[in-house]
Formats: C-alpha cells, sequence, structure tokens
C-alpha cells in the first residue's frame, strides 16, 4: 500500500462500534492506524475543519441530525480529505445520497470486514489523492490557459500598436514621398560610398539628369573636376554622424553649364541606428550670387568714382540772378567753369523741360 501509517477519525456516537472498528483496525497488517474518537456532530465538524487527519469514518446516525447533513456541510467548507458513511441499515436511497453529498465510500455495519475496511480505506484515500491532484492539474491547466490568453491578448495588442504605426509610417513616407517629390529644391540620398539612390523632380530640374540617369551613379556625375577635391571630406563627416548646413560650392549640369548652390547634408540612419547614407538638400543660388556680384562691382566702381572727385567746401558766393560764382580772386566765374577748375567733372549742355517751355512761349509771343 502506498501510505504505510494513516489518521483516521470516527464520528460515532456508538462506543461498542468506536470498539468494534478498533479491533478491525488493528487487524490490517498493510498499515498502521492511529484512530481518534469523537461522538458528536459538533465534534466531528471541528476535528474535520482542524483538517488534522487522513480519512474519516462517519456514523449515519448522529442524534437528532445525520451523517448527510454532516458530509453536506463540512464538504461545502472545502473538507478534502476522503469521508466513508457507515450504516447501521442499507438502502440504494441511503448510498446514492451519501455519494451525491461527497462521501467516497459507503459502507453497511453489519457487513464490514477488516479485509473490506481496508479496501474501503484504501481505495478512498487513493481516490481522493487522484482527485486532489485531478483538481491541481485542471487548476494548473485553467491557470496556464488564462497566462497564454493573456500572452496572446498582449501579443494581438502589440500586433494591432506595431500595424498603426506601420500605417501612420507608411502614411507619413508617402506624404514625405508628396513633399520631397513637389519641393523646389534638388532632393538626393546617396550611399556613404557616393553611389546615389534617390532623385527627386526638382534635381532633374536644377541639374537636367533624369533619375534613371543618377540613380547607381557615382555622385561625381554632377560635379566639377576642380571640386571633386571636397568631397571625401564630406563623405567622412557624413559617416561620422555630422549635420553639413548651408555648404555654398558648385556643382554641373547636364549640359555643362556651372550652376551655385547651398548644400545641407544629413546622415541616413537604419532601425538600429547605424549611419547607411546620406540625404542632400540642394537649393541653386545661381541667381543670388550674380545679384550679389553685380552688387560688389557696382560698389567698386562707385568707390573708384568717389575717389576721383575732388571736394568742394566752404561757403561760395553765387549771384542771385546770373548764378555766377566769385572765386578766391574775387572775380566772377560761370558754375560750370569753377566747378570744372576745382574738380574732374565736365559738363555737357542742353535744356529742361521748363526751360524749353518757355523758350517756346517767348517765340510764339515775339512772332505773333
Amino acid at each position: 500500500m502506498e501510505n504505510r501509517y494513516l489518521r483516521v477519525l470516527l464520528i460515532e456516537d456508538d462506543e461498542d462500534d468506536y470498539t468494534l472498528l478498533r479491533i478491525m483496525l488493528s487487524e490490517i497488517a498493510s498499515t498502521k492506524f492511529d484512530l481518534q474518537w469523537v461522538n458528536t456532530y459538533e465534534a466531528g465538524v471541528q476535528e474535520i475543519y482542524r483538517a488534522e487527519h487522513d480519512v474519516y469514518l462517519l456514523d449515519y446516525r448522529l442524534g437528532a441530525r445525520d451523517g448527510i447533513e454532516l458530509l453536506r456541510e463540512v464538504t461545502a467548507r472545502g473538507c478534502n480529505a476522503p469521508i466513508i458513511l457507515l450504516t447501521g441499515h442499507g438502502g440504494y436511497d441511503v448510498d446514492i445520497e451519501a455519494m451525491g453529498a461527497g462521501a467516497s465510500d459507503y459502507l453497511v455495519k453489519g457487513q464490514i470486514t477488516h479485509d473490506l475496511l481496508e479496501r474501503s480505506i484504501r481505495h478512498s484515500v487513493a481516490q481522493k489523492h487522484a482527485e486532489l491532484e485531478l483538481r491541481r492539474y485542471r487548476d494548473y491547466l485553467e491557470q496556464l490557459v488564462q497566462e497564454r490568453t493573456q500572452e496572446l491578448e498582449e501579443t494581438n495588442n502589440r500586433l494591432r500598436i506595431e500595424i498603426d504605426v506601420r500605417r501612420t509610417a507608411e502614411k507619413a513616407s508617402r506624404q514625405l514621398a508628396v513633399i520631397v517629390e513637389g519641393s523646389d529644391d534638388a532632393i538626393t540620398s546617396h550611399t556613404l560610398s557616393g553611389i546615389f539612390t534617390s532623385w527627386n523632380k526638382a534635381a532633374e530640374t536644377i541639374y537636367g539628369y533624369t533619375a534613371s540617369e543618377t540613380i547607381g551613379q557615382p555622385i561625381s556625375i554632377h560635379i566639377p573636376p576642380e571640386q571633386l577635391h571636397e568631397i571625401p571630406e564630406l563623405l567622412e563627416r557624413i559617416a561620422s554622424g555630422e549635420r553639413i548646413v548651408h555648404h555654398e560650392t558648385v556643382r554641373r549640369r547636364k549640359n555643362s553649364d556651372y550652376i551655385n548652390v547651398s548644400l545641407t547634408i544629413s546622415p541616413i540612419r537604419d532601425d538600429s541606428g547605424s549611419i547607411i547614407g546620406a540625404s542632400t538638400i540642394a537649393r541653386d543660388i545661381t541667381e543670388r550670387e550674380r545679384v550679389r556680384k553685380e552688387r560688389e562691382e557696382l560698389i567698386t566702381e562707385l568707390r573708384e568714382a568717389l575717389a576721383n572727385v575732388r571736394t568742394l567746401k566752404g561757403l561760395l558766393p553765387i549771384c542771385a540772378w546770373c548764378k555766377k560764382i566769385r572765386d578766391d580772386r574775387g572775380y566772377w566765374q560761370q558754375i560750370e567753369a569753377f566747378i570744372r577748375e576745382h574738380s574732374e567733372a565736365h559738363f555737357s549742355h542742353g535744356i529742361c523741360p521748363a526751360c524749353a517751355q518757355k523758350v517756346r512761349e517767348e517765340a510764339q509771343r515775339s512772332l505773333g
């Protein structure tokens, strides 16, 4: 037998039955039984709640109350030990009621032998152990199902979040593609080894090359030979993670014309954060450079002109009627002669519209 020692509680109001059962248990050689006895319903309930026994032998008649009632009470309270119902008279109805109330077995007192009692106790203990193991396994399976269900729900939630993130990223990517294609600036990308990987419409307009002509080609395709020296340095700076802003340089169009551009170059990273290439935004500043050079040339010319002009200073007496100027020697000179002597300016004579009108009017009056 699996258990060599069992603690047994007998709930019986007849001491003679207690003595008889004690003798029977002592005759069982395969197992040693520690038999204890209580003779009231209440004492039996209290002992069962203490849960200090391996099996309970319960008399059907316990004064004003019966063993079926006790069975239902302790079973409802969670008693897990086997309970064998003993009765002084047999009956199918009592057997069915006892089993329905939670009894592990049902024995008729007048028919009990020590072999039958041993077999009933052994089977009841084994059956209860099996029930407990089955219950624990069922609880384990339920817990496992709950954990797997929770894991599945969490996985589904993560999957939904990932799908939403991907949809958002795809939408943002499409919007970015529209922005890139609609930009007035040339937006391109290339690998760290300097091979073009993208080329937008504005790049086609500014440089004259189509995307099919540049993607897969080295970036030197549109760089003047005299500017090739700057490429290794720029690639090295990008590879180190630096973002280059407003780098002004010269590029070459497909028709070999040179254009001035301002470049903003940013590193491109993969999902792990490693730099795998660069994106370049190029703005055509050729017109701006032309205006700047013209302005510088004009300023230079003005400075040269000012350097050649003699400065007239001081109070100049001028006739209010004939507009002659009195020089330092006290002679009156025409204003043109005076300015010519004191500067490098020369005059060409003409007539303003107002004076021309006056001349015409005087001529008409004299002819009239």
